[in-house]
């Protein structure tokens, strides 16, 4: 971990981050994870306790940098265990990524597979149901954030703006992908009708 601390901090103190992220730096971040493949709960929270200053410190206020920073977190996400941890960084980082407009596309791209590690896992792997309940936990949040943005107009004048559509439909193509690869996990949740309609959208057909 210290390496990969060491790395990480040496990347991002730099005046210009580079993206894609260095060879070397993913070089050490994978060896960082195949060293901790069953990282426990106190180790997780060390690595939290790196990142969030790393972040605070270098990142949250260098746009330029904010892109790399979501390429390395969504390659550290495997060692970020627990809703409490991963809720940070949705709070912090992801969700003002994928609920709002302005990002680049690369960005969004990085902070939607952050999102589908957590909703995706499997069920063989998952002994103990944790996967499942993180999985839950962050569809829910997600949904929430869809319907936030697809309100139902109650006038004439309440019409959705060309911002909230836009940044519904990014959030309903992740709950799609979500559903196409896991169907049947998506269409057991009870969530309102509006997230089974999604869950069903044709996710059967070949």
């Amino acid at each position: 971990m210290r390496e990969a601390v060491k790395a990480l901090n040496s990347t991002f103190s730099a005046p210009i981050t580079p993206y894609p992220l260095p060879e070397d730096l993913q070089q050490t971040i994978e060896a960082f994870l195949d060293r901790y493949q069953n990282i426990d709960d106190h180790d997780s929270q060390r690595l939290q306790d790196e990142l969030l200053p790393l972040y605070k410190k270098y990142v949250a206020d260098n746009p330029e940098k904010h892109g790399p920073f979501l390429s390395a977190l969504k390659l550290l996400r495997p060692a970020i265990r627990g809703e409490s941890r991963l809720a940070e960084w949705w709070n912090l980082v992801i969700r003002p990524t994928i609920d709002a407009i302005g990002h680049k596309r690369e960005e969004i791209e990085e902070a939607r597979e952050f999102l589908q590690g957590i909703l995706i896992f499997d069920a063989e792997d998952d002994k103990s149901g944790g996967k499942a309940q993180l999985s839950a936990q962050f569809s829910k949040r997600l949904l929430e954030a869809y319907l936030e943005r697809t309100k139902i107009p109650f006038t004439e004048d309440d019409t959705a703006s060309p911002q909230d559509e836009f940044i519904a439909h990014e959030l309903e193509s992740v709950l799609i992908t979500f559903g196409r690869r896991k169907p049947k996990v998506c269409a057991r949740r009870e969530h309102p009708t509006r997230y089974l309609t999604l869950c069903n959208r044709n996710y059967y057909l070949p």
